[in-house]
């Protein structure tokens, strides 16, 4: 935490609207592979808005959660403009209003909350797959499952 009580998470969260350049899905990726704590979940709509224009960052995010209780309210988060400009993701994300998540998906929080902090230390020394390694990392994919 900083001097004012925030933990890093929240300040990246911050200033993503303003650095989307400065790729901050990198740190919240690493943030959230060396055990950092999440957003109140009831506070992701208003990380929709502040960060919508930078989906990468809302799917490492959003990934780290095993359950997620998508309202009307996500869909109001996000302006329109950027709803256009990234509809494919937008869809999946909106679309876990309606479905469950993945078996696969659960799995992985499983294993990352057994891990905890040690997620960044422990995963590349398996002997999985690459792909699979780069999943339980929170890589990228470009859609929320």
């Amino acid at each position: 935490m900083d001097y004012g009580g925030e933990a890093p998470m929240h300040n990246i969260l911050k200033v993503v609207c303003y650095k989307v350049s400065h790729q901050p899905e990198r740190i919240v990726r690493a943030l959230l592979n060396h055990g950092s704590i999440r957003v109140w979940p009831g506070a992701l709509p208003m990380v929709l808005k502040h960060c919508s224009m930078s989906p990468r960052t809302i799917e490492v995010l959003l990934n780290a959660y095993s359950r997620l209780k998508v309202t009307d309210t996500w869909t109001e988060s996000v302006p329109p403009e950027v709803l256009q400009e990234h509809k494919e993701f937008y869809d999946s994300v909106f679309s876990l209003a309606l479905t469950p998540r993945s078996l696969q998906h659960l799995a992985r929080c499983k294993l990352r909350d057994l891990l905890q902090g040690r997620v960044h230390k422990v995963v590349p020394k398996l002997g999985l797959p690459t792909f699979i390694k780069n999943y339980l990392l929170l890589e990228y994919r470009g859609y929320i499952h």
